[in-house]
């Protein structure tokens, strides 16, 4: 997966990939503003190990299902506009509020026509992956 970001992505061969990166952090931080500041940080010096132009960084602070994510909204939105190539964030229970909800945000981002890819870092995979799985995960879990 990072030998991907690294080389950029078989289908931006031609230009450098561009990536977003989405954090969903606790709600509990002293001050969200510096955290949220630290994030973007941190996302420009990892924009720059893994060869990717960073666009933009999304930061929620919901830690239930429940809770409003109007940043993972707007990244969707303009994933949605073709603004970038791939989100970048920490793992896959952290992306969306639940797991159905992860499925469906997957397949909706690889079928855009400028198809985009999601990797997680800790879990060391990327949504291509983990859709070529979705099947067998709905048949066994049915």
């Amino acid at each position: 997966m990072f030998e991907l970001l690294r080389g950029g992505f078989p289908s931006h061969t031609a230009q450098q990939c561009r990536a977003a990166f989405y954090h969903n952090l606790s709600p509990d931080s002293v001050d969200q503003s510096i955290t949220a500041e630290l994030m973007r940080h941190r996302d420009k010096h990892s924009a720059d190990n893994y060869s990717v132009k960073l666009i933009e960084v999304y930061v929620d602070h919901a830690y239930s299902a429940e809770t409003e994510r109007p940043a993972f909204e707007q990244m969707l939105e303009d994933a949605r506009n073709g603004r970038f190539d791939c989100i970048i964030t920490k793992s896959i229970e952290r992306f969306a509020p639940t797991s159905e909800e992860t499925i469906q945000v997957i397949e909706e981002l690889l079928s855009l026509p400028n198809q985009v890819t999601v990797i997680f870092e800790s879990d060391m995979l990327d949504s291509n992956v983990i859709h070529s799985v979705i099947p067998i995960l709905r048949g066994c879990c049915i």
